[in-house]
């Protein structure tokens, strides 16, 4: 998929440092700081890498116009506010029923969200190191 559609892939994600690990960390930061459930915020955090990774398994199952749709679910639902509100909520399932629908699954961005999760439940000076 890297080489058909140009997508960085892991590789690329790797070697620019894990980008969207580190937005996930500050979606995770962000939510919980707002008040949100730990649920909500790493759901907030894996929408925020499906919004803008260019997640090579979705590529494959979805070719580039799926992806592009499920990045925009998943913008909507940060745009209405994220999970922790009723309209993002609500685009929320809109999104997740679109997915099981078509059987689409972002599993590149899961990767990357249970990246992210791992190094926040690390001791904040080893996450420091680890950055």
């Amino acid at each position: 998929m890297s080489a058909k559609y140009g997508a960085a892939g892991a590789r690329g994600e790797a070697r620019a440092g894990f980008p969207h690990v580190r937005r996930a960390l500050d979606a995770l930061a962000t939510a919980r700081a707002r008040g949100a459930t730990e649920e909500q915020a790493r759901l907030d955090a894996l929408l925020t890498v499906m919004s803008t990774l260019q997640d090579t398994e979705l590529l494959y199952t979805a070719g580039p116009i799926g992806l592009r749709q499920v990045q925009a679910g998943a913008r909507a639902v940060l745009e209405a506010g994220g999970t922790a509100r009723e309209a993002g909520a609500t685009a929320l399932a809109a999104l997740d029923a679109d997915l099981h629908t078509r059987a689409w699954s972002p599993r590149g961005s899961a990767g990357l969200l249970a990246g992210a999760l791992f190094l926040d439940s690390l001791p904040v000076t080893a996450r420091a190191r680890a950055a």
